[in-house]
């Protein structure tokens, strides 16, 4: 296991590049892209790349994760987001044996209607904006623990009378112990380019990032550790001109580099006490630094849930406070098309 270890940290290593300071809140494009998949990955703060069981649609955020487990199975996800959007995946997957196995998921994002007025206020009518994903994904496993693979992704996006299409591509690498209770996984999320702006020559970048994570299931108790790093490929995830947290402005240099090292950290842990239920929770420590009230922080960051397994349907909610005024609601259900129920909830922790 100190081997394991040891590997991972230094496969973690690979992708850390050197300090850059800037902010990446705001400066792309097609922000549907960073949205929680499923109720499941909601109430683990939002990210589970190294989730290797048989939900299709947490191979949303690590393509290597399509394993034949994932056999038809159906994976359905609505949300209720901020300021009553609304947001939902749709993902199925078949394994073709020795061929791998591919995944294909639709996503959606709705902003609502709004109300159209000229510069003087007079009202014009009403229009809406939203936005798409198709996900295509293929995983391959060249053994029984090793897995790679990839996403293509267009996107298409209409604001108003404005509209504009994009590519985006993954590419993730994962690595389980034969017993399930250890994996690490790696990714580089959406690589691409818009093909087509809304209004202006100029092309906007998409939501790129590289992401890593370990997940490790304890040997004499149902509980199953997960964490995730982040945006890698940047340090400073914060304004340049930001202060630290009134709580961290005596510490010296050391502990300011540790709290940014902090703001790319996803922690979570699941409770499986039998195959009936799961009881999870998270902490997102970005979501919290940006969205926490200067005075008051609350439950920012944090985010629960629960799953239900019936054999061959698993029910999935979730619970995730983004600001101290806005919280989400995630409904996932998940559903095993083959002849026979699963045998083992979909956190698959044995």
């Amino acid at each position: 296991m100190k081997r394991l270890i040891l590997i991972s940290l230094l496969a973690v290593s690979l992708f850390f590049p050197l300090r850059i300071f800037a902010q990446i809140g705001g400066t792309t494009v097609y922000q549907l892209l960073n949205l929680p998949p499923t109720a499941r990955s909601a109430a683990l703060g939002g990210w589970v790349p190294g989730a290797w069981d048989n939900d299709p649609a947490l191979v949303y955020h690590n393509p290597a994760l399509a394993n034949p487990k994932m056999n038809n199975q159906l994976s359905l996800n609505y949300s209720n987001y901020l300021a009553d959007i609304k947001y939902g995946y749709l993902a199925f997957a078949h394994d073709f044996g020795k061929w791998g196995t591919p995944v294909i998921g639709l996503q959606y994002i709705n902003y609502g209607t709004f109300i159209e007025a000229n510069e003087f206020g007079d009202i014009l009518g009403n229009f809406s904006a939203a936005e798409y994903s198709l996900n295509l994904s293929y995983g391959y496993s060249p053994d029984s623990l090793f897995s790679v693979g990839f996403t293509i992704r267009p996107i298409y996006s209409v604001l108003e009378r404005y509209t504009s299409w994009g590519i985006g591509t993954d590419f993730g690498f994962l690595y389980h112990s034969a017993n399930n209770r250890f994996a690490f996984s790696a990714a580089a999320r959406n690589f691409g380019s818009q093909l087509t702006t809304y209004s202006t020559p100029e092309r906007e970048k998409l939501p790129f990032e590289i992401l890593a994570g370990i997940n490790f299931k304890l040997k004499y108790a149902p509980f199953r550790l997960h964490l995730t790093a982040r945006n890698l490929q940047q340090y400073n995830l914060r304004p340049v001109s930001a202060a630290l947290p009134d709580d961290a402005s005596l510490l010296k240099k050391s502990g300011q580099n540790v709290l940014l090292a902090l703001d790319h950290v996803v922690a979570a842990v699941e409770f499986v006490p039998g195959d009936l239920i799961s009881i999870r929770i998270g902490y997102n420590f970005l979501r919290r630094t940006e969205l926490r009230m200067a005075d008051f922080g609350g439950a920012s960051g944090f985010s629960f849930g629960a799953g239900l397994n019936f054999g061959k349907i698993t029910i999935d909610y979730a619970l995730s406070s983004y600001h101290v005024s806005g919280l989400t609601h995630s409904l996932s259900l998940h559903a095993n098309l083959n002849g026979k129920g699963n045998k083992s909830p979909a956190p698959a922790i044995h």
